[in-house]
């Protein structure tokens, strides 16, 4: 199908920049490389502080092309610190991760923390200076373990964030979310249960209700799946073949979801395979739903990829609150 019809609802292109750190790059020219993108719509995901001034950059370039994601990623959520002002590098990263020897002059080269604080405030400026902003990426995750800094190839430390870290970096979000009506792209990794009992928290959070939420390259089980959209009828969820095209229940999550509450990404950073992986996760639900008589005879017409590229477009203007 013609993808330049279709919206990538998660992607991460300033990656590209950070992967040059050290070296000159043309931030002009990598924002230019939007207009050869052919894809109605791209939302890109901020990781931390350092790249959220480049997701304005593009969306000033290109307002009606790209929709700005602006958060603090749960791989990020180390470089927070919950007191304000923050203490030392050290004595941060220290009572994060507990004392250690062999690893100090590490801890010397992890980023210099910043107060949750000013992580909001920042968030909230964000979203104040673009109407049509979303949150994201922001999550949990219990499997990641902090790279050493610098490292090329990437090495990996025994070092992992607190998950209640974790959880206060992304429950302060979410609460400027809600109040900003603002929704939401949310990363969850070995993270199934507690991915519920957040929910049902926020159920208490004041303008829930007025945002969506969608659970990004979705690995929750089918069951799951289901029984997360009966409860929550504001939850989204979507996939990506940089993430799910290796699980082997793809086909069974795809004809879990509600075929209204299903977006498509492409969840990668490079400019220029964005559409093509984007429309390759299209062409997968096509075949997924193609393949179940009871979705065809659900929604007729679904297991066409054009009909179903309409279909994932109007998903995100309701997700996204454009429509």
């Amino acid at each position: 199908m013609a993808s330049v019809h279709l919206i990538d609802a998660h992607c991460h292109p300033t990656e590209q920049v950070r992967s040059r750190t050290g070296h000159t790059v043309d931030i002009d020219a990598w924002i230019e490389e939007v207009g050869s993108v052919h894809l109605h719509k791209i939302c890109v995901m901020s990781t931390d502080m350092w790249d959220q001034s480049l997701v304005a950059r593009l969306a000033d370039a290109y307002p009606n092309k790209i929709v700005p994601c602006f958060g603090i990623h749960p791989w990020a959520a180390h470089t927070i610190s919950i007191q304000d002002p923050p203490p030392d590098r050290r004595t941060h990263y220290t009572n994060l991760f507990g004392p250690t020897q062999e690893e100090e002059a590490w801890l010397e080269a992890l980023p210099t923390p910043v107060s949750l604080t000013q992580a909001l405030s920042l968030l909230e400026a964000n979203l104040a200076k673009y109407p049509h902003a979303l949150v994201g990426e922001i999550g949990m995750d219990r499997s990641f373990r902090i790279p050493v800094p610098q490292s090329s190839p990437r090495v990996l430390t025994k070092w992992q964030t607190p998950f209640e870290h974790q959880l206060a970096v992304l429950e302060a979000q979410l609460r400027v979310a809600c109040q900003q009506r603002r929704s939401i792209s949310m990363h969850s990794v070995r993270a199934a249960g507690p991915t519920m009992a957040l929910l049902e928290r926020m159920c208490t959070y004041a303008g829930f209700n007025g945002i969506s939420i969608d659970l990004h390259s979705c690995t929750l089980s089918p069951e799951t799946i289901r029984q997360v959209q009966k409860t929550y009828k504001n939850v989204y969820v979507s996939f990506s073949t940089a993430v799910n095209g290796r699980q082997a229940r793809l086909h069974e999550q795809i004809r879990a979801c509600d075929p209204h509450r299903v977006l498509c990404e492409s969840d990668w950073h490079g400019w220029d395979e964005l559409a093509q992986r984007t429309n390759e996760i299209v062409s997968i639900m096509s075949t997924a739903w193609c393949t179940s008589s009871q979705a065809a005879s659900l929604l007729p017409g679904l297991s066409s990829e054009e009909s179903l590229g309409r279909l994932l477009t109007q998903n995100f203007e309701r997700f996204s609150h454009m429509s």
